[in-house]
């Protein structure tokens, strides 16, 4: 069994093609797209009773027993393990596929080299037959009208024609019939003409914006204007995409190549192509540009002027090389390594980096080759924010294409407004229904109060970070930090005022916070961006746009900003491709120097990593693991790695970040220490203990000492003492002693009263790292103390109803039947009031 299977939009050629294949292999069926040509459903309707037992639904076909599949009048590789054959007669795409054959021919109509075939192997054919073959050739030379139309075309035409074509039936599924649709898209299209500033050519183009339920290729020959044109194009808008249209009667005028550029196809006189992102007066300032000349690529933007240095060469010495040039392109080995730019240059030696090799701190701008599409050109200029795209073949450097020249070029076209904008075309998301699904409706109503209030005051609101992350991935948080383009201390006073709220503001940061009746705390900061005079630092900070301020964060993931001012409340807004980076699950730094001018970054990194189950990016991971080697953590200010210690002790997923740290030596840079297998079983145990001793005790435990005590538990007491003043835990060394004299008493207690007497006297808020250190058994002592002390056999209540008047005496009474409690001397509760009966009760008797 084989299978032809026709592309989406297939027409008439494609059909009478694969009809054909049919005939000449009788084992073959033809698989129907979702959607194809309304001349070809007229034609399936005329002939059903023919061409029923030759098409099948692909939900039909058992494709295991499928041997070879055919693909005609298109190159759209069917997601099959089986041989394919392709017959077209479009230029060749550059398909790599050992299972595959591909066959071009330069004729009008692909039926044509089909009818070849049949007629080679003298195939018999009835009336309905040729007339079946006769449509595809008829409709795809235009009735032998088109340009493209050849002598095999006139031939094989002849043929059928000879065998008998039902020419009734032939003319009433090729002419057009007009309905008052129809009539309505010729007039909009007409209206809608107008010309391209193509020297020497007349070049028409029109758009349509009416929804068309036809394929409205089918009409343009009605569009009188277009009749005398060399050339003319349809742009139809659906939706976010855009299809182009192009006919073309100039030999000049190739369309395949231009609608290529466009990621297109077709042949010379006929082709089309469908764009995303892209206005009408941008693609006609596209077109212009590639019509005016033969063969437009790329290749005409790369230019060869920066310097190119040596991978080991140091910062210092490319400084020297750089000269005038913001940008210096990095070999390794003789291929592309990566760019260094002026600033990166200047900050590292900043830094105190100046013999650092080239390298080390190299960008990973968005490469091009030279096969790179126009199209694609202008989707990447446009959707990254950088004046430069290297050009890279097989690895080999090439050249450099500058925005500002794609600019240039294309603003010379044409006089119309808007001209094509390269610049910061960010890419926008409408979050308003995520909004309203994730926050609660009083939250939601206060932040579209403060949007409107923002809006009043001419600021602009984001909600950023964290919080939008969580949207993002669908996690709930009301952790919000608020972004002001503008004053946040203005919009703080001044709103705070007018609903008579509770405020903070601290000027020197240009941050403050409101608190809300029901108890929500907002925090609000000016957007600001930062500058680090040494590693650690705290930086010095001063007013800025949004994506000035979103630049300076640490991970792609976090620079997600959502605006809440009124006019475009909900408008989720992504510069740096954060929300590919969260779907495709890394950690990727926003500049080389990230680590260098924050090194807390390195904690942050892995905390993030653990926490969301990302992976750090290639990039990220390698600049990570320079920073620590070269002992950046140094350099932080111990108070901010306490803060992110922490952070990260509270986490849910604390091992896992743990095992980050050790994997990436940050443990031992910090703390001189390594996770081996017993730390880790320590570790495992630890976590358990928390949430045994909270159900036993009912009491949440602090995180950061009891994973310290367990961490450092193989050094000597002096040096965890001097390892938790050093990262300021002054609480955790404050309680070394004591711990560590605990842990002794309770290892070396002969019975449970001793150990109850203990535990009673011992701090109990370092209880799950002591237990962690015990065995099964001295575990279960303490679990079994803790459960008897928490529900003793006998109360004063007990004494109360046993006739004992309370006195001095109760106290030891309980303490004679707990003790005995303890050491399981009784049983339960009978045995216990007996014992207090025979002994304290006869006595007051």
């Amino acid at each position: 069994m084989q299978v032809v299977i026709l592309d989406e939009g297939s027409d008439l050629d494609a059909f009478s093609s694969a009809y054909g294949l049919t005939l000449l292999f009788p084992d073959t069926y033809i698989i129907l797209p979702n959607s194809y040509d309304y001349k070809l459903r007229k034609t399936l309707e005329i002939f059903q009773d023919r061409v029923k037992q030759k098409i099948l639904k692909k939900q039909e076909v058992d494709f295991s027993k499928v041997k070879k599949a055919f693909v005609v009048d298109s190159q759209t590789i069917p997601d099959l393990d089986i041989p394919i054959e392709i017959f077209d007669h479009h230029p060749k795409k550059d398909l790599k596929n050992k299972n595959i054959k591909i066959y071009i021919y330069k004729t009008g109509s692909l039926s044509t080299i089909i009818v070849e075939k049949i007629k080679k192997q003298k195939v018999k054919l009835d009336t309905e037959d040729a007339t079946i073959l006769a449509l595809g050739i008829y409709e795809d030379t235009g009735g032998f009208k088109f340009l493209g139309t050849t002598s095999r075309d006139l031939k094989a035409y002849n043929y059928l024609l000879n065998i008998g074509i039902d020419l009734v039936k032939l003319k009433y599924i090729v002419s057009d019939t007009f309905d008052l649709e129809d009539s309505e898209v010729l007039r909009e299209i007409i209206k809608n003409v107008e010309t391209l500033p193509v020297e020497n050519k007349k070049v028409l183009i029109s758009n349509l914006i009416r929804k068309y339920s036809k394929d409205v290729a089918w009409i343009l020959k009605y569009v009188k204007p277009f009749e005398e044109a060399d050339a003319y194009f349809l742009v139809i808008n659906q939706k976010s995409k855009k299809t182009i249209i192009g006919r073309s009667k100039d030999k000049d005028i190739d369309l395949s190549k231009i609608m290529s550029q466009l990621d297109g196809g077709g042949h010379p006189f006929a082709a089309s192509t469908t764009v995303v992102g892209f206005d009408f007066n941008e693609i006609k300032n596209f077109l212009t540009y590639l019509i005016s000349g033969k063969d437009k690529t790329i290749s005409q933007f790369i230019k060869n002027d920066l310097p190119v240095v040596e991978s080991n060469l140091s910062l210092n010495q490319v400084k020297s090389v750089m000269g005038r040039y913001k940008y210096v392109v990095v070999l390794q080995s003789g291929k592309y390594a990566g760019i260094l730019t002026d600033k990166i240059i200047n900050n590292a030696i900043k830094h105190g980096l100046k013999d650092e090799k080239a390298i080390t701190f190299t960008e990973d701008f968005i490469t091009l080759n030279p096969n790179t599409t126009f199209l694609q050109l202008l989707k990447l200029t446009s959707n990254y924010e950088t004046d430069i795209f290297p050009v890279v073949e097989k690895g080999f450097y090439k050249g450099v294409i500058y925005k500002k020249d794609i600019v240039n070029t294309l603003a010379g076209l044409s006089d119309d407004k808007p001209l094509f904008n390269l610049s910061s075309k960010v890419k926008t998301v409408n979050y308003l229904e995520r909004l309203k699904r994730f926050f609660p409706k009083d939250v939601l109503d206060l932040l579209k109060d403060i949007g409107q209030f923002s809006e009043k005051l001419g600021y602009k609101s984001f909600i950023i970070g964290g919080v939008v992350r969580d949207i993002v991935l669908g996690k709930q948080s009301l952790d919000i930090d608020i972004i002001v383009e503008g004053s946040a201390i203005d919009l703080i006073k001044r709103y705070a005022k007018e609903n008579n709220l509770t405020y903070h503001v601290y000027p020197e940061f240009m941050t403050g916070n409101i608190v809300f009746p029901n108890g929500l705390k907002l925090d609000f900061a000016t957007a600001r961006k930062e500058e680090y005079d040494s590693p650690g630092s705290y930086p010095k900070v001063e007013k800025a746009t949004l994506f000035e301020d979103l630049y300076r964060r640490d991970f792609t993931i976090n620079t997600l900003a959502i605006e809440i001012t009124y006019s475009n409340f909900g408008k989720l807004i992504d510069y740096f491709n954060g929300l590919v980076d969260i779907k495709e699950k890394r950690i990727r730094i926003l500049h080389t120097l990230s680590f260098v001018e924050d090194p807390i970054r390195i904690l942050r990194a892995l905390r993030f990593a653990g926490r969301l189950e990302f992976k750090l990016e290639k990039k990220t991971e390698s600049l990570l693991k320079h920073a620590v080697e070269k002992d950046l953590l140094n350099f932080a200010p111990t108070g901010r790695i306490n803060l992110e210690l922490n952070l990260t002790f509270k986490e849910e997923k604390v091992l896992d970040i743990l095992k980050l740290m050790d994997k990436y030596k940050v443990l031992y840079k910090l703390f001189g220490i390594t996770l081996d297998k017993e730390k880790e079983k320590l570790l495992v145990k630890l976590q358990d203990n928390f949430l045994i001793l909270k159900e036993i005790l009912n009491t949440d435990f602090p995180t950061s000492s009891n994973y310290l005590y367990v961490l450092l538990s193989n050094y000597p007491q002096e040096i965890v003492y001097n390892l938790l003043k050093k990262y300021h835990f002054e609480k955790e060394a404050k309680y070394i002693d004591e711990f560590l004299s605990a842990f002794k008493i309770v290892k070396e207690s002969q019975n449970k009263y001793t150990l109850y007497k203990t535990l009673k006297s011992f701090n109990r808020e370092f209880l799950p790292a002591l237990t962690s250190f015990l065995d099964s058994n001295e575990f279960k002592g303490i679990i079994d103390v803790l459960k008897k002390e928490k529900n003793p056999l006998i109360k004063g209540e007990d004494l109360i109803e046993l006739g004992l008047k309370p006195s001095p005496e109760f106290k030891t009474i309980l303490e004679d039947i707990f003790v005995k409690y303890l050491n399981d001397q009784f049983k339960n509760k009978e045995e216990a009031v007996s014992y207090i009966k025979n002994k304290y009760l006869k006595e007051v008797k």
